[in-house]
């Protein structure tokens, strides 16, 4: 079930005469203060596998679609499109719309570093001994970037329902 569905609504004022229903969205505070302060709560560790979307990790998981929020507040991610792994062709198109070309992208240095994986700038670097130096291209600061968005935390499943359940109880309450 879509946690929308337990989101109060509110009068949004259009004009002086109209108002439309809205959901009342600064209310995830309080489901994300129910997450970190529930007693007993356990994660274990999760690699998203090439495509996998939370929806479908909530159905592999929870056997339930609808449990896609739980993911996402669990890992705190807000936005899917900047925060969730992306697949293989999606990661390979967004090179080429952000940088031109993938092989633009595999010649670009983002950093320089130093034996101490210090970051250090070119002519430090090109006064280093090839030994004691080292370079990443843009592609493999994005390519590290995505895979490091890969390794995400999942709530067991036996609190799923006391999760729920919960986070009905909160919503019935005013806000204060």
């Amino acid at each position: 079930m879509s946690i929308f569905t337990y989101y109060p609504k509110i009068a949004y004022k259009v004009d002086d005469y109209n108002f439309l229903q809205a959901i009342d969205i600064t209310v995830v505070s309080k489901i994300k203060k129910h997450l970190t302060e529930y007693r007993g709560i356990s994660y274990r560790p999760y690699v998203v596998e090439n495509g996998e979307k939370p929806d479908f990790i909530s159905y592999k998981l929870y056997g339930n679609p609808g449990y896609d929020w739980v993911i996402l507040l669990t890992n705190n991610i807000h936005s899917i499109y900047d925060e969730w792994p992306r697949s293989s062709e999606e990661f390979n198109q967004y090179i080429i719309e952000k940088y031109g070309s993938t092989t633009t992208a595999m010649s670009t240095i983002k950093y320089y570093y130093d034996v101490y994986d210090n970051i250090i700038d070119v002519q430090e670097y090109t006064s280093l001994s090839a030994s004691n130096r080292s370079s990443k291209t843009v592609y493999e600061w994005e390519l590290d970037l995505n895979t490091s968005k890969s390794i995400i935390k999942i709530l067991n499943s036996n609190l799923i329902g006391s999760i729920e359940s919960g986070i009905q109880s909160i919503m019935s309450k005013p806000i204060v």
